[in-house]
């Protein structure tokens, strides 16, 4: 299998598993066997992205704009992923609400810069205007007529991949001994922050970015990411094993994506680089109009 069939399946997965959800949580579709089935296939998904993140991290030419990209969709998904999948806006019960946490924006941008500067040779001026713009953002509530719109609370899955490259590029740096002690402290601090005051808030979390890392360390033995991407599901999902079995499907959903990475055969495919990008805050858009705005009950 080639990059572009391992990004289908996980774009197909992942619009089956966000269609299910918002259908869910707009009242279309009731708790049950096809709402399980639908998110059980779309566990398949972030697993995949994973995986592809790592492979592209030592396929790109040029990583600092690869983080760049990822920083800039990070932007761009904000405010359709709050839009599509907060629960309230399907009330219209939230409040209208400003607040921008300018002391937080601070904590997180000054560390960041230093530590952005620091992982690329030259100044990197769009990598830190859509880091600024990324982490403002995370800083920003905002809710209108009932509709939120943006949520610290929440972000969406591009800053778990854009925090990700961050590590595997700060990562890569240190074992090349391009580092010395002080400056590679600097640095981890600096992501400290990051994962502190906004990875944990992020789609997949912490878990996610532990992940990333597992599957860069094995990059190497495509049967260690195997044994790692495996580990993970487990404990991703450990739950609905031992406590909520009548969902286990999301355990076995998320194990199927191992079958498309061990065929995996290195080879590109198609390019179609920009549509898959812009997919995901395209197809959440489209979900939170059509179902926040017109199909509400």
């Amino acid at each position: 299998m080639s990059v572009f069939i391992l990004k289908l399946i996980a774009v197909v997965s992942m619009l089956i598993d966000h269609t299910t959800y918002v259908l869910r949580l707009s009242g279309w579709l009731p708790p049950g066997q096809l709402y399980i089935a639908g998110r059980a296939v779309g566990r398949i998904a972030f697993v995949l992205y994973c995986f592809l993140l790592v492979n592209g991290f030592d396929k790109t030419r040029d990583r600092k704009k690869y983080l760049s990209r990822l920083l800039l969709f990070a932007v761009i998904s904000q405010l359709p992923f709050t839009l599509a999948f907060t629960a309230a806006n399907y009330r219209g019960a939230a409040e209208t609400l400003f607040s921008f946490d300018a002391l937080r924006a601070a904590v997180l941008l000054l560390p960041l810069i230093v530590c952005f500067f620091t992982l690329c040779e030259r100044r990197p001026e769009p990598l830190l205007f859509f880091l600024a713009a990324a982490f403002a953002l995370a800083s920003l509530r905002l809710t209108v007529a009932g509709i939120c719109l943006f949520d610290p609370e929440e972000t969406n899955v591009f800053y778990t991949l854009a925090a990700s490259m961050a590590i595997m590029m700060f990562l890569d740096r240190l074992f090349s001994k391009e580092y010395d002690v002080l400056r590679a402290l600097a640095v981890l601090a600096a992501l400290g922050v990051e994962l502190y005051f906004v990875q944990r808030n992020a789609d997949y979390g912490l878990k996610g970015v532990a992940m990333i890392t597992g599957l860069y360390l094995c990059r190497k033995k495509r049967w260690a990411q195997l044994a790692v991407a495996a580990l993970w599901c487990f404990v991703e999902y450990r739950w609905c094993l031992f406590d909520y079995p009548q969902y286990a499907a999301y355990f076995i959903g998320a194990l199927c994506a191992l079958l498309p990475i061990a065929l995996y055969n290195g080879k590109l495919g198609p390019k179609m680089r920009s549509f898959f990008y812009v997919f995901y805050p395209v197809h959440l858009a489209l979900l939170g109009i059509l179902f926040v705005f017109i199909l509400k009950h």
